[in-house]
């Protein structure tokens, strides 16, 4: 593991001010990844952000070694694209899952890393975790008071209409800038905010499961279960086992 780390860092032409990097962003998530998208190094934010203590443990893994399939589907598609076409992934603002299990907003920069040869040999990239709306990147500001709607009522029934009234554009309009921003559509976002409020209270509370259904917004207990293991590939029940002790 240590002789390929230094072959891959000796190649790299930004070695200088990616070691920078490590220094100045200690509140930061800060990693780098290889031309096959495995993990080959990160900052010790990261670390702790993957429920690991050493780098070595990280060496070679790939992001469904630590995320939800789909969430982990959409990160490999952003790094192949910075890799096989040399482009730049700024202020991408998307869903992850964080060392206790919770389902966390993030703003994140991916840069390809380019060889001596000048070819791409990796990428490298800052994720920061968006605590609040009022965090998000400007061009997704249009969307605040939205996405402040529907947490505040994560509970119940949210109507498209009324979210395309509050951004100020017609139903067709938000729906098409809504996706264009989050890579996800209205329902989707609804959703995926719906799993997280039910993800927290799972690991939070002691709460029956069909409680926890309801509180998120769920019509019942049978169709969290289904969305949710489908989201997790665990159960509610195995997801509080897993994640509850934490």
């Amino acid at each position: 593991m240590e002789k390929y780390v230094a072959k891959f860092l000796s190649e790299l032409r930004d070695r200088g001010a990616m070691e920078a990097m490590f220094d100045i962003l200690p509140d930061i998530y800060f990693y780098i990844k290889d031309r096959n998208c495995r993990w080959v190094l990160c900052n010790q934010a990261c670390l702790r952000l993957l429920n690991y203590r050493n780098q070595e443990e990280i060496y070679g893994a790939t992001e469904r070694d630590f995320f939800p399939p789909k969430i982990a589907e959409m990160i490999y598609l952003d790094d192949r694209d910075v890799i096989d076409n040399n482009r730049r992934i700024i202020n991408r603002t998307e869903l992850i899952v964080d060392e206790t299990g919770h389902l966390i907003w993030v703003s994140t920069n991916k840069l390809p890393l380019a060889a001596r040869d000048g070819s791409i040999a990796g990428l490298m990239g800052t994720t920061r975790v968006l605590t609040r709306s009022d965090e998000l990147p400007d061009e997704f500001q249009q969307f605040r008071e939205v996405i402040d709607h529907i947490q505040a009522n994560v509970s119940e029934k949210i109507d498209i209409k009324a979210l395309a009234r509050i951004s100020c554009l017609s139903d067709s309009q938000f729906r098409k800038r809504f996706r264009m921003q989050f890579r996800l559509s209205p329902q989707e976002f609804i959703l995926r905010t719906r799993l997280q409020a039910a993800s927290k209270m799972l690991i939070s509370t002691d709460k029956p499961i069909v409680t926890v259904a309801l509180s998120s917004g769920f019509s019942d207990q049978s169709y969290f279960t289904k969305q949710f293991s489908k989201f997790f590939e665990q159960s509610p029940r195995r997801y509080r086992a897993t994640w509850g002790q934490k």
